[in-house]
C-alpha cells in the first residue's frame, strides 16, 4: 500500500477516534443524580436560567458579595446546581456562567463567558463580586484576574492546578484554593509545584479523600482517581470553604 494511502487511513482513523472520544467525555460529563429541586425557586431561593447563565439570588440578598463561576471544561453546567444552591441558601448570590459547547478551552468562547461576566457586573454595579472556576474553570478565573484585576473582588481555584503560566503572586485580592487528596487531573502534588504563582495570604483549603469530578454533579472522568469520600461530604467542605470566603470579602468591605 501506498505511503499516501496509509497517511489517508491514518488521518481518518484519527479523526474518528478524536470525535468519539470527544462525543464520550462529553456524555459523561452530563450532570447526574442531580435533584430538579435545586433549580426550582422557593422562599429561600430564586432560580433564573437562561441560555447564558444560571442565577442563584437569595430572598433576602443583603450581603452585597456574590460569586461567579465557570464550569470545567466539557462539564454540564447543570452539575453545579447543588453546590450554587447551597451558596445561595447561605445568603450569597451564584452566578454560573455558561460557556459556548462546554469549550472553555477555545479561546474564542472563553471570550463569550468572559463578556457575559462583564455584562453581568455591569448590571449590578452595587455589588462586589468573587469569580471562581472548577478545572479548566478555574484557569479561566485565573486569567481574568491576571488581565482586570479590578473587576473583581476575590479569586476561587476548585479543583485546579492553575494558574500555571501566570503569575498572580502580586494580586491583594482574597484568593481561596480548593484541592483534594485523590484528584487525578489537579494532583495535590501540581497544586503544590504552582503555589508560587499565587499570594501568600492564599488561604489553602485542602479535602482528604476527595477526587476531581465530585466537585460536580457528573459522571467519571477520565484521568481521574477514585474518591474514598462521599460527593455529599466533599460537596459540603468546598461548599464551607466558598462562603467563608464569601463572609470574608463581605466584612472587608464593611469595614472599609
Amino acid at each position: 500500500m501506498a505511503a499516501s494511502k496509509i497517511r489517508k487511513y491514518l488521518r481518518r482513523f484519527l479523526l474518528v477516534f478524536w470525535l468519539g472520544a470527544f462525543g464520550w467525555m462529553f456524555y459523561s460529563m452530563q450532570a447526574r443524580g442531580v435533584d430538579a429541586a435545586a433549580f426550582a425557586s422557593d422562599g429561600e431561593v430564586q432560580v433564573a436560567l437562561s441560555s447564558e447563565a444560571m442565577r442563584f439570588t437569595p430572598a433576602v440578598d443583603t450581603n452585597g458579595v456574590g460569586l461567579i463561576f465557570y464550569p470545567g471544561a466539557l462539564v454540564d453546567p447543570d452539575a453545579y446546581g447543588p453546590m450554587a444552591r447551597a451558596v445561595a441558601e447561605a445568603g450569597f448570590e451564584v452566578v454560573i456562567i455558561k460557556t459556548p459547547f462546554r469549550a472553555g478551552m477555545m479561546a474564542r468562547n472563553r471570550d463569550v463567558a468572559f463578556a457575559r461576566t462583564t455584562t453581568l457586573m455591569a448590571d449590578a454595579p452595587q455589588k462586589a463580586w468573587i469569580i471562581g472556576g472548577h478545572s479548566r474553570g478555574g484557569k479561566m478565573a485565573a486569567q481574568l484576574a491576571q488581565a482586570q484585576p479590578d473587576l473583581m473582588q476575590g479569586l476561587l481555584l476548585v479543583g485546579t492546578s492553575h494558574p500555571r503560566e501566570d503569575d498572580l503572586s502580586h494580586i491583594t485580592m482574597d484568593v481561596t484554593k480548593v484541592f483534594t487528596s485523590n484528584d487525578g487531573l489537579a494532583s495535590e502534588e501540581e497544586v503544590h509545584q504552582f503555589a508560587p504563582n499565587l499570594p501568600s495570604h492564599t488561604h489553602w483549603v485542602r479535602i482528604d479523600g476527595g477526587n476531581h469530578a465530585q466537585f460536580g454533579w457528573y459522571g467519571w472522568q477520565l484521568g481521574d482517581r477514585g474518591a474514598t469520600i462521599s460527593r455529599e461530604a466533599q460537596q459540603q467542605q468546598a461548599v464551607e470553604a466558598i462562603v467563608e470566603q464569601l463572609r470574608r470579602v463581605q466584612q472587608a468591605n464593611a469595614s472599609a
